[in-house]
């Protein structure tokens, strides 16, 4: 007896994607979630990171006497180094002296200016009109100048600490005017208030242990050669925004 031969049916459309429905959603795959919480990390961290950073009135006062004028390698890697130092949101003074100091520049820093500083480290024994007309250079009148501008910074609200790096290859006299160092720990006391910290850098043998004497005393000061410039700078923000 022969038996009629039964067709396989194929399986209806809605089977189909009845199954295709149950195949577990991407969210739920190991790798999907390894890749959301990586994105938020590179992208949260920076963000977590920058909102516990203190911002700081950075001031940057380099010597461009003619002693310190062969120093001009030197000059510009320090400058680029301290460009690197600051955050959006720091206060930037930036100033150069030799027989008299001045103020250039006194504003908050953009993140979109860093290449522009960068830039302009070219020009930093450049001396300024009516700079260097007199042969000397005036550590006192360089840190008279930036505790006036730190006065006039702190009243218009920018109360924050000070991290300030002054650049000096020696100190030679000024109509014939010895350096006051007694005056110059002073000025540095009243600069460092309130948390802030000082650095001098490049100094001459001589100079360096005569601030070294003067300072001994004096918390959160450092005297550096230009060879120790990078450890200096990466000490006096650290100390000022921790």
């Amino acid at each position: 007896m022969k038996y009629p031969v039964r067709k396989l049916s194929q399986q209806p459309p809605s089977i189909l994607l009845e199954k295709v429905e149950k195949e577990p959603p991407l969210w739920k795959y190991s790798f999907t979630w390894v890749c959301a919480v990586a994105g938020v990390l590179l992208l949260g961290v920076p963000i977590v990171i920058d909102s516990f950073t203190h911002r700081v009135n950075s001031a940057f006062l380099v010597d461009v006497s003619l002693s310190n004028q062969p120093y001009k390698a030197e000059l510009e890697k320090l400058c680029h180094q301290y460009t690197e130092h600051l955050v959006e949101g720091d206060i930037r003074i930036q100033g150069k002296f030799a027989d008299r100091a001045t103020i250039l520049s006194n504003q908050e820093f953009q993140e979109r200016d860093r290449l522009s500083l960068q830039n302009q480290c070219q020009q930093i024994t450049t001396q300024p009109p009516g700079i260097g007309q007199t042969p000397g250079t005036s550590l006192i009148d360089a840190l008279s100048r930036l505790e006036t501008e730190i006065h006039h910074q702190q009243s218009q609200g920018h109360t924050q600490p000070v991290a300030a790096a002054i650049v000096i290859q020696s100190a030679e006299l000024v109509n014939h005017q010895q350096q006051d160092f007694t005056l110059i720990k002073s000025k540095i006391e009243s600069i460092i208030q309130k948390g802030g910290a000082v650095t001098i850098i490049g100094s001459s043998v001589d100079l360096q242990n005569q601030l070294s004497r003067q300072l001994v005393s004096v918390k959160n000061t450092q005297v550096c050669t230009y060879s120790d410039s990078l450890a200096c700078l990466d000490w006096l923000f650290q100390t000022v925004r921790k």
